[in-house]
């Protein structure tokens, strides 16, 4: 299991060592042996599908190099048979579906690894059993539970609030979409191809139109903010020549790349999850109010 989740696991294995030594019965969070098992199996799960988000994000980066490989060869065939001081530009846009359906997937996986958390972590807490981070959420906005677990979901409720409604909106309520572009520029001898970013809201957004008049009318650079400079040098006979130019796209406001949100988002719960299993460890397998 040695991989770049493995600061995860360590943190994970080091929790299970400890609960082989745990007590059973009196006082204890574990019953029998077989509760021991269960525990173990459902803090498991959480980090299976902690894995299944990894998978995801890497699903993503392929897709984005994939990409970018297949527009390599999508230049102008012969640029020394164009005009030398011509400016040309040609353009392609996809739609790129694919890419909404790993975001999906990926927070359908983050989010069904927080309520595994939040199952395990609810053996720890007399009279609450809950199958959800949902449950430690609301116990947090009522103010009505303090003291460890719920401690940690205070630290980080801005963010499981996040997850919770862009999963939820994504998943239930409406679907987005998003493209691929490139294009290639011509300005006097000098040939560059820009790709546009592949970008997401940032946050779930109330609507997201998906009608026939909406497709044709929507301009992917909507979404994105452009950047052109230009050096050019005069000579003596009053002729000029453009020497360098630079185009570069970036994610508008209320946008951003779909690469950028992933690994944020997995960097957070990361941090939720290694903190999560060092609170439990300091409550010595015994249940709290």
């Amino acid at each position: 299991m040695k991989n770049k989740s493995s600061n995860v696991f360590d943190i994970l294995s080091n929790y299970f060592s400890i609960v082989d030594s745990a007590p059973i019965g009196g006082d204890s969070i574990f019953a029998d042996e077989n509760s021991k098992q269960r525990h173990e199996s459902i803090l498991m799960y959480a980090f299976r599908k902690y894995q299944a988000s990894c998978y995801h994000v890497e699903n993503v980066k392929r897709f984005l190099d994939d990409d970018y490989s297949s527009s390599i060869s999508s230049d102008f065939s012969s640029p020394e048979l164009l005009p030398d001081n011509g400016v040309i530009k040609t353009s392609v846009t996809k739609t790129a579906d694919h890419f909404i359906y790993e975001l999906a997937a990926f927070f359908e996986a983050v989010k069904s690894a927080l309520d595994f958390i939040a199952t395990a972590c609810s053996e720890y807490l007399k009279g609450t059993t809950t199958d959800s981070i949902r449950s430690f959420i609301r116990s947090v906005d009522k103010n009505s539970k303090r003291g460890y677990v719920y401690n940690v979901t205070r630290r980080h409720i801005v963010w499981l609030k996040k997850v919770r409604e862009y999963r939820h909106h994504l998943v239930h309520r409406m679907v987005i979409t998003t493209s691929t572009g490139q294009e290639n520029h011509k300005r006097g001898k000098i040939v560059k191809q820009v790709r546009h970013p592949v970008v997401v809201p940032e946050k779930t957004p109330s609507y997201f139109p998906d009608t026939r008049y909406s497709r044709m009318m929507q301009e992917e650079r909507d979404r994105l903010d452009c950047t052109f400079s230009e050096s050019t040098v005069e000579y003596p006979n009053g002729t000029k020549e453009v020497v360098d130019f630079s185009i570069e796209y970036s994610p508008s406001k209320g946008y951003v790349e779909i690469s950028e949100l992933m690994k944020l988002h997995l960097h957070q719960f990361e941090e939720f999850f290694c903190d999560m299993i060092s609170e439990i460890k300091k409550m010595k397998f015994l249940k709290y109010d």
